[in-house]
């Protein structure tokens, strides 16, 4: 599943490619998987894309008559930006907007789960990148969730929004913080290390996927990450990595991140 940077690299090449383009029809392939069908056609057929944003772990698109459209890949939904022969040719297309230049972007889940809203609501809960996102809340909602295992709260979109799975092992292996450990129980002073450590290894992510792949809008990449690595043992230090199960996730962390009990 794509996470925070690669959705956020995403938005920035969709932009370069989409912007200001006229949406000049919409085929929806299959009603059932979206909200309004008729209204998503009548709303964005015949405007322009006015913007693209990352917000949580979805992406907005944004049209000149304000109106916008959702889109959560899920697992394995993926964009691409195809001629009608392309499109045509794709057995798990969910959506495709055709634009002026005849060149369609193309919504496709092989799983059909892919969610697309138009319009949807603004959420409450700051995103992991932005400035409503203060250490003052993350203390809150951490008070508030006292009790549980902190890779659970973190992942937690009711929480804050944008953090997944494998983002949040390298955060806890940032702030050394194991993914084993009960949210109250962790200091005060760990709790500014976690905070700052988000931001940190979102952004260290961003720039590392644009050096990879730089005009990349679908998939993932994760050969960089430090600890949530499948083809890694041990980290660049020398630790062991271990992979464990913790809150019914895929966990990757060392012996050497402190667990608070």
């Amino acid at each position: 599943m794509p996470e925070l940077p690669d959705l956020h690299v995403f938005s920035i090449n969709l932009k370069k490619r989409l912007l200001s383009k006229r949406i000049e029809s919409v085929t929806i392939v299959d009603p059932l998987k979206i909200d309004t069908p008729n209204l998503f056609r009548e709303r964005l057929t015949g405007t322009h894309i006015q913007d693209i944003v990352r917000e949580g772990k979805e992406l907005r698109f944004v049209t000149e008559n304000k109106n916008s459209f959702n889109v959560h890949l899920m697992m394995h939904g993926n964009f691409s930006i195809i001629d009608r022969n392309g499109v045509d040719k794709n057995p798990v297309k969910m959506i495709s907007l055709c634009f002026e230049d005849a060149q369609n972007l193309v919504i496709a889940d092989k799983d059909k789960r892919c969610k697309v809203t138009l319009n949807a609501k603004f959420s409450d809960v700051p995103d992991a990148l932005a400035d409503t996102f203060t250490l003052e809340y993350f203390k809150g909602v951490l008070k508030k969730n006292a009790r549980k295992n902190i890779k659970a709260v973190l992942v937690d979109q009711h929480v804050v929004r944008g953090i997944g799975n494998a983002y949040v092992d390298e955060i806890l292996w940032k702030a050394d913080i194991s993914p084993e450990s009960v949210t109250g129980k962790i200091p005060e002073e760990k709790v500014k290390d976690l905070h700052e450590a988000i931001p940190f290894i979102f952004n260290d992510a961003i720039q590392n996927i644009l050096k990879i792949s730089p005009d990349i809008i679908s998939g993932e990449i994760r050969s960089f990450l430090k600890v949530h690595n499948y083809s890694k043992k041990f980290t660049d230090e020398g630790d062991k990595i271990i992979k464990k199960t913790v809150a019914g996730k895929d966990t990757f962390f060392t012996d050497k991140q402190k667990k608070y009990i």
